[in-house]
């Protein structure tokens, strides 16, 4: 066995499919916090903050087995906010929805009116005690990321967006800076693109500088991106990737380097999964529609950062919705693995090595109190090094249960030489 289960959490009532992991109580240990919400909302109703082992540390709203399904992304992060070596949590508070567009049915999206703004929440992580508030513009409560907007040297200025059309960075005092309106999809990405010590934003269609500044745009033609990833190369240059109906890869002047049809890549991420280059790049194709409905089977598709397609592996039937991730799995400076789940309805989570070769698979790991559905329901997974051995353990976490696993290999070490009974030397 190459795998064990390190914790099987009950989540009781409290279960999600939106999970945030960091050290709440400051013991040293990582912690979990789950976050409910209104179903096709992103309004945020219950945070339960527990231990690795499920110990519930504290909780603030009312938690609700119905709650535990999203929609989309939350916005919501773990993060030491005031730089005091202590995690805040915050979390944005939706303004009143007073008027929907007309025609707007499932889900609610937006608002065609706001009554009074949306609120950036935060929260002591020991204790889940309301520290302070401040306001951002009313649509801006889809999700948020940290970025070093001002120059302070520490990511610690905001970028708040709504669904798809609006984007703010806001200063660590709740200063609005800029406001970009365009497509921006699911999640932006960013980085010192040209370092000058302050993180410019990545859209997809569009590289926004520091100050709000355009650097390019592309006509997105009604679309929007589904995965954004910016990353520099060994040798400086940056590589700007993102999937929509396809994967792309753009030099930060928005020139175009190489494209791939695709029926949704929704998932594109960069990472050392092959010892022969540097970085490759992978994407999962979410498969095309289906007359009745459904969908091909996803497909996860590996390729060189020259847009060279080094192998390709369909997955199981149903799984639409698969995602993947990068994992550091096997450690010691090792290639890292390429976790994707969500594969379809009970299939297992898996670890691919960088020849498309299954390294581990793991299933959902129930308390005795649920049922065989339980373990078969939809659920999504993250990793981190919970464990402090150098190697990431694999989070599954859904509305019904909560498990962690952790590599059982012996962990890779160079070669150990010269030992001798004097270490002075």
């Amino acid at each position: 066995m190459t795998h064990r289960l390190l914790s099987l959490i009950d989540v009781r009532d409290f279960g999600a499919e939106t999970v945030r992991v960091g050290d709440l109580n400051a013991d040293g240990e990582p912690d979990l916090l789950f976050v409910q919400s209104v179903h096709a909302t992103r309004e945020i109703t219950c945070l339960t903050a527990t231990t690795l082992r499920g110990e519930v540390l504290w909780q603030t709203g009312a938690p609700s087995a119905d709650h535990g399904v999203i929609y989309s992304d939350l916005p919501v992060q773990v993060y030491d906010w005031d730089n005091d070596g202590r995690n805040e949590v915050l979390y944005v508070r939706q303004a009143v929805y007073a008027e929907l567009p007309a025609g707007q049915g499932w889900p609610r999206e937006r608002a065609a009116r706001y009554e009074g703004d949306a609120t950036m929440v935060v929260l002591e992580g020991a204790t889940g005690k309301e520290l302070s508030t401040f306001s951002l513009p009313a649509p801006a409560d889809d999700c948020f990321l940290f970025a070093d907007l001002t120059g302070r040297g520490r990511r610690e200025d905001l970028v708040v967006k709504d669904r798809y059309w609006n984007m703010w960075g806001v200063s660590h005092a709740g200063e609005v800076l800029w406001h970009y309106e365009g497509s921006v999809g699911h999640f932006p990405a960013y980085g010192d693109v040209d370092n000058d010590g302050r993180d410019e934003v990545f859209t997809g269609f569009a590289l926004i500088d520091h100050d709000g500044k355009v650097l390019f745009q592309h006509d997105p033609r009604g679309a929007h991106q589904d995965a954004a990833y910016a990353v520099q190369l060994p040798d400086g240059a940056w590589r700007l990737l993102f999937g929509n109906h396809g994967v792309h890869c753009l030099t930060p002047d928005g020139t175009e380097l190489w494209s791939h049809p695709l029926a949704e890549a929704q998932h594109v991420v960069v990472g050392r999964y092959r010892t022969n280059s540097p970085l490759q790049v992978a994407v999962i194709d979410r498969g095309q529609p289906r007359a009745d409905g459904t969908r091909d089977p996803a497909t996860l598709y590996l390729y060189d950062m020259d847009g060279n397609e080094l192998w390709k592996r369909v997955q199981p039937e149903g799984g639409w919705y698969a995602a993947c991730t990068d994992i550091n799995w096997l450690g010691a400076g090792a290639p890292q693995g390429i976790m994707v789940y969500a594969r379809g309805p009970g299939q297992p989570v898996a670890i691919y090595d960088g020849n498309g070769e299954i390294l581990d698979e793991f299933g959902m790991a129930c308390t005795p109190d649920r049922s065989e559905g339980d373990r078969g329901a939809h659920y999504y997974c993250t990793r981190a090094d919970v464990w402090g051995d150098g190697r990431d353990e694999v989070i599954l976490f859904g509305s019904r249960g909560c498990c962690l696993y952790a590599n059982t290999r012996p962990l890779a070490i160079p070669t150990l030489y010269n030992n001798n009974l004097y270490p002075g030397m």
